[in-house]
């Protein structure tokens, strides 16, 4: 996330397939800043509030968090997260503004929202084997404009009222300078931007809830990175200047999906398996702030069952197949194979030369941002693997009109970045007026592949 004004900023949409096929973990999120005036100031809001329960929490659609934001973040569900030394009940912090990414996997904040905490650094023993040698775990984590850059450490986190203990998560580096300075392919990777600060990631960080139990799988247990061209997991030396060699490291030390560690309740039942998220219907202007819930599990209580109207939509789930991760969109005569359903995208993004491009606003203008001259209305139809498919409708706005208002929360923003004929991203506006299920692949419901349901 690059971008400084109200422009495009793909955080990682094109390269989710390069991610996907060589770590088995997928990471996409895409956000905008707005130019010049503060926004979701105005007195129109929107909310659900319902289910509730331990095991929900609130996601709010707003301007950001006010320490880091002058002019505004737009369209971006965030909730917030208490991260606690391992064993502790008192050393704990509590972080607002966290991005929900149903793209991602793990918990990745910011180092200095936990500076009052002794986190634990996650240690990697020597492997001769794959040539890693003793040493602190770090990892880099790119994204099409930006990537993060940071140390692992072992927290205990809770969330509404779920917890998982001892867990590896990614501590953001936002020193200046940095405490262990990024490789060269690091940077190259996140095309010259590490997102280090809260104006330059539009958050206190990310909350990876999406469809795999952790952030990269049988590259990093190897340490074969060379299907990728830059390295996930480093060994790094500690103190200033300190070497880093790239590292083989066992799953269960990757950045973990916090949902499949999550304690079970009471009466032994686990809301380990995904997620549900419901966002409330929004006029066509949008709304100042948007406010819903996060449900964890489904089919584990009463609050989330599956609707027996819902349409399920598998993903493909063979790591040969080119469309690994992805289900398939289909728009009039196009067909976008490379299709997801993600929270942390904050528009609807695909190709469609029909649609124009030609926004006036400064905000409008900064990126590709849809400006219809009228309201459009479109029918899609997702297809999965298996056969299954099912209808979504969908509205475009003309992103100038939307720009102008204090809104900051849209069900119908779109626009194109270049990401070709084949994908299409569903982003936060398919989530309201919604409940969109997230699977976690190999939890109960989900054994032979993940799948999202609507």
């Amino acid at each position: 996330m690059s971008c400084v004004k109200r422009c495009l900023a793909a955080f990682t949409a094109s390269a989710l397939a390069a991610l996907l096929v060589g770590c088995g973990g997928n990471s996409t999120e895409t956000s905008l800043i707005l130019n010049g005036t503060p926004a979701g100031t105005g007195g129109d809001s929107a909310s659900v509030d319902t289910p509730t329960g331990p095991n929900t929490t609130e996601i709010v659609v707003d301007s950001g968090p006010p320490s880091g934001f002058s002019l505004g973040a737009a369209n971006i569900a965030y909730v917030s997260v208490t991260v606690c030394t391992p064993g502790s009940s008192t050393a704990c912090v509590t972080i607002d503004h966290v991005i929900l990414d149903t793209g991602s996997i793990g918990l990745r904040l910011l180092k200095s929202t936990l500076a009052g905490l002794a986190l634990p650094p996650v240690m990697l023993p020597a492997d001769a084997a794959s040539a890693t040698p003793a040493g602190e775990a770090v990892e880099c984590y790119p994204f099409v404009l930006g990537g993060l850059w940071g140390a692992l450490a072992s927290a205990d986190l809770q969330i509404g009222g779920e917890r998982a203990l001892s867990l590896p998560v990614q501590l953001i580096d936002d020193g200046m300078p940095a405490a262990i300075t990024a490789p060269a392919d690091c940077v190259a990777a996140s095309n010259g931007g590490l997102l280090n600060s809260v104006s330059s990631l539009q958050a206190n960080g990310v909350l990876g809830v999406g469809m795999l139990a952790y952030d990269c799988g049988l590259n990093c247990i190897s340490g074969n990175y060379s299907g990728l061209g830059y390295t996930l997991y480093y060994s790094c030396g500690s103190g200033a200047g300190a070497a880093c060699a790239p590292a083989a490291i066992p799953s269960g030390l990757q950045v973990q999906n916090p949902v499949v560690h999550f304690e079970p309740n009471a009466d032994g039942t686990v809301d380990n398996n995904g997620t549900i998220i419901r966002l409330p219907a929004l006029p066509d202007l949008g709304v100042g702030i948007a406010k819903g819930r996060l449900v964890f599990g489904i089919g584990t209580q009463s609050n989330n069952q599956i609707s027996p109207t819902a349409t399920m939509v598998s993903v493909d789930p063979d790591p040969a197949s080119a469309t690994y991760l992805y289900l398939s969109t289909t728009v009039g005569m196009t067909t976008y194979t490379d299709s997801y359903i993600d929270s942390g995208s904050n528009a609807l993004f695909f190709d469609d030369a029909a649609i124009p491009l030609a926004c006036q606003s400064s905000s409008g203008a900064a990126g590709g941002w849809y400006c219809p001259p009228a309201l459009l209305k479109m029918t899609a139809t997702l297809h999965d693997p298996f056969g299954g498919m099912g209808q979504a409708d969908f509205r475009i706005a003309n992103a100038d009109a939307l720009f102008s208002t204090s809104s900051l929360a849209f069900a119908d923003l779109g626009g194109s970045v270049n990401q070709g004929a084949h994908t299409f991203v569903w982003g936060l506006p398919f989530f309201y007026g919604r409940s969109v299920y997230t699977s976690i692949w190999g939890q109960a419901l989900s054994p032979n592949g993940p799948w999202n349901a609507f």
